[in-house]
């Protein structure tokens, strides 16, 4: 039987990614399956059956400084991957959640078999990212390297047909929704009064990809507008500094540090806003939809899995403010009928739930011949 997992994951964040290793973790420790963690600042805290996991802490390397940190973590694991694993040759497989190709590499010079998660829709992350020069050289990386992976597991149906456009083996693609392990929450009527400020909620990381500078703006325009706006931006990153000095003369938008417990800040919120410029299958929109928050997203990967293809939610193009906006007034307007849309959302979160872990489960046992 399966015993060991080697899982590769080199930067340990704050996000819903992080949140996702948890819980696929804590699934494996309750089966008594051994976990070698190989990440950064690892909170251990988070982790139930300690007794099962072991974790190689990560350091950046010195000589790899002048790279981007998640390529230099991305090394530094790739060496103590091939380092642990050359001293323990036992019955184990690699699955690999993060920088998947220094992961795929060792896998083949050591002959373990690897499963790889991939969380963001690659032509996507590509075509938006903030440096396009290393995106595309990520891109040719995975169009070859992706070919070498036993499986790969696509988290939304876009990144399944983005996957499909640069792995030759279509079978290795599998399509494994995110795992959503939170309480389904029952919540009491609540109406929004008009005479009363429309509260926005943004909750993630404070990255370009997030895109938060144009929902910021949008919000000052409907202030300007007479419209009675009040933004809540929960979360850290390196554009935090930028946001804070963008938006402290606007007593209406209000930047929280990141926190894990949110449950109170959806509750009293009247609509989450997800702008990004890409994503995978975005957790927060799912806590979103189990706070029976009316949402809108950018027409992002996993956007149409959780708002049904706009029956849940409402989806915007990619980087459009003037529809933002426009979106924004309709809802207030028509406050009654966002409200029908996430209940409706919330009606089909089951198929986002613990079932997934098992498929999980099952993926890692196939690969390695334990079952037909």
């Amino acid at each position: 039987m399966l015993k060991k997992i080697f899982l590769f994951y080199p930067s340990f964040e704050n996000g819903g990614a992080t949140e996702n290793l948890i819980n696929i973790i804590n699934f494996l420790l309750k089966r008594k399956i051994s976990v070698v963690l190989f990440s950064y600042k690892v909170k251990k805290n988070r982790f139930k059956n300690k007794k099962y996991l072991k974790v190689i802490e990560n350091k950046p390397l010195k000589i790899f400084l002048l790279f981007p940190i998640r390529w230099n973590l991305a090394l530094s694991s790739m060496i103590n991957l091939f380092s642990y694993s050359n001293k323990h040759k036992d019955n184990s497989i690699i699955f690999s959640m993060q920088s998947h190709i220094p992961a795929i590499i060792i896998s083949k010079i050591i002959g373990k078999k690897i499963v790889i998660r991939n969380s963001e829709e690659p032509l996507g992350a590509t075509r938006y990212a903030d440096n396009k020069f290393f995106a595309i050289i990520v891109l040719f990386l995975k169009l070859i390297f992706y070919n070498f992976a036993d499986k790969i597991i696509a988290i939304s149906k876009r990144s399944e047909k983005s996957l499909q456009k640069i792995v030759i083996n279509k079978k290795k693609i599998k399509l494994i929704l995110n795992p959503y392990l939170k309480k389904i929450f029952k919540r009491k009527k609540n109406k929004f009064n008009q005479n009363e400020s429309f509260r926005i909620l943004y909750i993630g990381r404070l990255t370009f990809q997030k895109n938060l500078f144009p929902l910021i703006e949008t919000c000052k325009n409907l202030s300007l507008k007479n419209h009675k706006i009040q933004l809540t931006i929960i979360g850290d990153g390196k554009l935090k500094n930028k946001i804070l000095e963008k938006t402290n003369k606007f007593k209406n938008i209000k930047i929280c540090n990141w926190k894990i417990d949110v449950k109170n800040d959806f509750l009293k919120s009247d609509l989450f806003i997800l702008n990004s410029f890409y994503e995978g299958l975005p957790n927060v929109l799912i806590d979103a939809v189990n706070y029976e928050v009316p949402c809108i997203s950018s027409d992002v990967s996993g956007a149409r899995d959780i708002l049904l293809d706009g029956k849940g939610g409402y989806i915007v193009p990619i980087n459009n403010q003037k529809k933002l906006e426009d979106k924004i007034v309709y809802i207030i307007k028509n406050y009654k009928e966002a409200k029908k849309k996430a209940l409706y959302a919330k009606t089909q979160i089951d198929k986002l739930g613990k079932s997934n872990l098992n498929i999980f489960y099952k993926t890692f046992l196939k690969l390695v011949n334990y079952q037909k």
